[in-house]
Formats: structure tokens, C-alpha cells, sequence
């Protein structure tokens, strides 16, 4: 009787436990969530939006630079323009050139008919 009363224990695993299959986690190779990946995805857009950017203010920057160069050398076409002028219009009324205008004209230089005006 005593071989009867022993339980019976079985210490192999159930057969549904064995063809389940077992993850087997690699401390190196953690796999990424959603979350790890959505902010990936989310960081890697981010910098190429500021890439964008950057590249389209420098490429306004060197625009603005090259009006800026055209506009100074406008400027800078006329001021001479403009002395060129001037100096034109002092060599046009000296008062050598007029005198001798006024002979070729016939017209004579009379010291009474001249007033200084103060």
C-alpha cells in the first residue's frame, strides 16, 4: 500500500507550453517601440526642414548681397555721371570761353557797360 500512496509528478513540461514559441531577447539587440521610432522618423524630418532652411537663407542672403552690388555700382555710375557734368558745365562758362564766343560773334567788351554787384 504505500507504493500506492505516492503522488505521481510529472516534470516535463505540458505540450502546449513546449510549441509555444520562446522569445529570446538579446540584451545588445533591444527592439525599438513606436514610440522610439515615430521620434526617429520625427528628428531625422526636423533636420532636414532646418537643412532646407538653412541652405534658402544663404541662398537669399547671396541674392540680397548681389542687388546690394548692382545698386552701389548704379550709383556710383551716376555720381560719376554727374561730376563729368558738372565739370561740363564749368568749362562751357568760364569767362575765357565766353570772350572769345562773343568776338567770333563780332560783339566787343565795353569796361563802363560792366557793373560789380556786391
Amino acid at each position: 500500500m504505500a507504493g500506492n500512496t505516492v503522488r505521481k509528478y510529472n516534470y516535463e513540461p505540458e505540450e502546449e507550453a513546449r510549441k509555444s514559441p520562446r522569445l529570446v531577447v538579446d540584451p545588445q539587440k533591444v527592439p525599438y517601440s513606436a514610440f522610439e521610432k515615430l521620434l526617429a522618423v520625427l528628428g531625422l524630418l526636423g533636420a532636414v526642414a532646418l537643412i532646407t532652411l538653412n541652405v534658402s537663407a544663404s541662398v537669399s542672403a547671396t541674392y540680397a548681397q548681389r542687388q546690394l552690388t548692382n545698386v552701389k555700382e548704379s550709383i556710383t555710375k551716376q555720381k560719376n555721371a554727374t561730376a563729368d557734368l558738372q565739370q561740363e558745365i564749368g568749362e562751357l562758362s568760364s569767362n575765357t570761353r565766353l570772350n572769345k564766343i562773343a568776338q567770333s560773334q563780332g560783339l566787343k567788351l565795353r569796361e563802363n557797360n560792366i557793373r560789380t554787384i556786391r
